[in-house]
């Protein structure tokens, strides 16, 4: 009977995990290294560029440049805001934000996962 149960819920979980890794998510247009976004138009051509900038890639155009506007706090998120130019005039800009909580807050959250794991072990250290 174990071997059963042990059998079933591996091959459950073995389907589950091969299912999920097949899941396909639209992340928008993917640059390349030859062409850059050249070969797109419209919003997928200002996709592809910050797809470029985000992951830190050559642009295309080598004049580009990638200005910081004003980096906010709000909470454990940072909202920056860029300015990317290729020329005086076709400039754009972008709001970027990013998880990244301070020393203070992690602290917190280790703290309480502590707490939470010390008390339920003297509980049930009690029930004994």
């Amino acid at each position: 009977m174990r071997t059963f149960f042990f059998i079933f819920f591996s091959l459950i979980l073995s389907l589950n995990c091969s299912t999920a890794s097949n899941l396909k998510v639209n992340q928008g247009p993917e640059p390349s290294r030859e062409l850059g976004c050249s070969k797109f138009k419209g919003n997928n051509w200002f996709r592809c560029l910050e797809k470029l900038q985000s992951t830190w890639q050559k642009i295309e155009s080598a004049g580009a440049t990638v200005t910081v506007i004003s980096e906010t706090r709000e909470g454990e998120y940072i909202r920056t805001k860029k300015r990317i130019c290729w020329t005086e005039n076709f400039c754009r800009e972008f709001e970027e934000v990013v998880y990244s909580p301070t020393f203070f807050q992690k602290l917190k959250v280790t703290l309480s996962t502590i707490l939470i794991s010390v008390c339920i072990g003297f509980l049930i250290g009690i029930s004994f």
